[in-house]
């Protein structure tokens, strides 16, 4: 297990790293629950990890072997003596899976939330399950069992101040309920992010041409009844909606991605 947590480690101090491919799925039955899904394609963090790394601290690792498999999110808060009563409950039933192929530089995770409600559903949608807050302090704790840990890692985690997908999903009012989706800016939210350290930077790579995609899929009970944003792509059966665009761009302009939608 030691390379899978070096590896945990890793992702998530990259989380804005390089280009990427987030992809947001989520699903709503009838009585309100369903599943959040997270997929990422962060492919590009391989080169950073040989940096980091080395190829020999890699392969002394085993991280050179490819790897596939899945670890439930409630080993991890088991281990953690950080994470809270909130977060339990919301993860406590998540999984993630992971393929990681240095020599065919793959690397792809999907976090999977199962939900009961709506009240669930705002959470997961509001980044209380994504990014390095909170979830840092969950993986340094599954990290604390080790008996040598990978040099310097939890150290780098607390020193690690760069915006990351908690914050930027923190930016948006999100209400969800029968019937009602919306995600609306939160102006003082909006300027929290702006003010961090490296927000300049992050906001910079905007005219180098990097993108970080974000495509958001939601399926719903019923048909959608109104959409009041011209991005949103409905279905035939106006059930599943579909809403595409680089997240550097909302960083700039979140109101252009505001949504509210009926069904």
């Amino acid at each position: 297990m030691k390379f899978l947590r070096y590896t945990l480690v890793l992702l998530f101090l990259g989380m804005l790293a390089s280009c990427y491919e987030v992809n947001e799925e989520i699903v709503i039955k009838e009585d309100g629950s369903g599943t959040y899904l997270t997929k990422m394609d962060m492919s590009p963090l391989i080169e950073m990890m040989q940096t980091f790394a080395g190829e020999e601290e890699l392969t002394k690792d085993g991280l050179d072997k490819a790897i596939d498999t899945t670890i439930s999110f409630k080993d991890i808060l088991d281990s953690s003596k950080d994470a809270t009563a909130e977060q339990r409950a919301l993860m406590d039933k998540g999984t993630m899976k992971m393929q990681m192929n240095i020599k065919e530089k793959l690397f792809k995770m999907d976090m999977n939330f199962p939900f009961s409600g709506y009240s669930s559903l705002q959470k997961l949608m509001e980044g209380q399950a994504n990014g390095t807050g909170g979830m840092s302090d969950m993986f340094k704790g599954f990290l604390g069992g080790e008996k040598k840990p990978a040099p310097d890692t939890t150290k780098i985690i607390d020193e690690a101040k760069e915006p990351d997908m908690k914050d930027i999903a923190g930016i948006f009012d999100v209400v969800a309920k029968n019937g009602l989706i919306s995600k609306k800016k939160n102006e003082a939210k909006y300027k929290a992010l702006l003010a961090m350290p490296d927000m300049e930077k992050l906001k910079s790579l905007q005219g180098s041409g990097m993108e970080i995609l974000y495509t958001t899929t939601i399926k719903l009970p019923r048909p959608v009844k109104s959409a009041d944003n011209t991005l949103i792509k409905l279905s035939e059966d106006k059930k599943t909606v579909t809403m595409r665009y680089n997240l550097l761009d909302l960083l700039e302009n979140p109101d252009k991605y505001a949504y509210t939608i009926t069904y």
